[in-house]
């Protein structure tokens, strides 16, 4: 038996209760101290190095033991299991971006990954497993991780979004996924990204109409939300331009 899999002492999972407040404070130091310590970062080839190997691993070894806990749990199953849901897109397109520094991964890493890995930290789906369950640990690190790492190449690779553009680039991007998803949804008899019917628990898709005009009122939202994130992104690069500044070649 994998004990930490199991082993739950506390309640179930309540959102903004204790441990809940708790997740979102831990993320907020964790980007300060990337933020605030990004000189000591640039010094330091093996320091940029370790940051980023230590987050892919992190995020491989996260997969690696959700799909253990999958199989035994003997819950496993092709309709829901696969890395393919949107959370997982954002960790994988994260990994890319840490071991690439690639402009576009980088550019999908911040709209889509730091977008929904911040509205799903908000209103998590995260079942009844609170803390100190494994699925409760896994959740909220990656989601959060995500949020650190797209920090960590704005404030210390100095990585930049090139232009306005960037925004309906990556929103064809998310479209052509989802499009996919969805087909691969009719295959597997699936609900990954949610495309085929709501979360089980409270989640801001319940704000949206039922199947299936909530996914058309999610691509607008969508998008809404990256013009909000460019227009925050370009407003700090201006409060704050010697953070943001293109690294230099």
């Amino acid at each position: 038996m994998w004990w930490w899999a199991y082993s739950h002492d506390g309640p179930g999972f309540t959102m903004f209760g204790t441990a809940h407040i708790l997740v979102i404070i831990c993320l907020f130091i964790a980007c300060l101290f990337v933020v605030l310590g990004r000189n000591c970062l640039k010094q330091s080839a093996k320091r940029q190095n370790f940051f980023r190997i230590g987050c892919v691993f992190i995020f491989i070894a996260g997969e690696v033991l959700l799909q253990v806990w999958y199989i035994d749990a003997s819950v496993w199953d092709l309709s829901f299991s696969l890395p393919l849901h949107l959370s997982s897109i954002a960790w994988i397109v994260a990994i890319f971006m840490l071991l690439t520094r690639g402009q576009t991964w980088f550019e999908i890493a911040f709209f889509v990954g730091v977008g929904s890995a911040f509205l799903t930290l908000l209103t998590p789906d995260v079942g009844n497993y609170g803390f100190p369950h494994f699925r409760f640990f896994h959740f909220f690190i990656t989601h959060a991780l995500v949020i650190v790492a797209v920090v960590y190449m704005l404030a210390v690779e100095r990585m930049q979004l090139r232009c306005f553009r960037s925004v309906f680039r990556v929103w064809l991007y998310l479209n052509g996924y989802a499009a996919l998803m969805f087909i691969l949804n009719l295959w597997v008899d699936g609900n990954y990204m949610y495309l085929m019917e709501k979360p089980p628990g409270p989640s801001p898709f319940d704000w949206f109409g039922p199947w299936p005009y909530y996914i058309v009122v999610l691509q607008v939202v969508a998008l809404l939300v990256f013009i909000g994130m460019y227009g925050l992104y370009w407003w700090l690069s201006r409060k704050c331009p010697s953070s943001v500044n293109k690294r230099s070649p």
